[in-house]
């Protein structure tokens, strides 16, 4: 059996989301971005999990940030 770590967000990091939030960052991108500045490197399912949204959500999230050149996104085969 497989065994993975699933990284959560903390009240720190939900306060800094609900700032950009505040100041006009659209929600999910806002959770997206403060999830991936404190990991070096992430899935799409362990972005779903760690901040508990769709992963629709997530890939429009990842797709607008690369867009803007925020991050770096990359496909590895399965």
């Amino acid at each position: 059996m497989r065994q993975e770590s699933v990284q959560y967000f903390t009240e720190t990091e939900k306060e800094f989301a609900n700032l950009l939030i505040k100041i006009g960052t659209k929600k999910n991108i806002a959770k997206v971005l403060v999830f991936l500045a404190n990991t070096p490197e992430a899935t799409p399912r362990e972005i779903e999990r760690g901040i508990d949204i769709r992963q629709p959500e997530v890939s429009i999230a990842i797709k607008y940030m690369a867009e803007q050149g925020w991050i770096k996104s990359i496909e590895i085969p399965s």
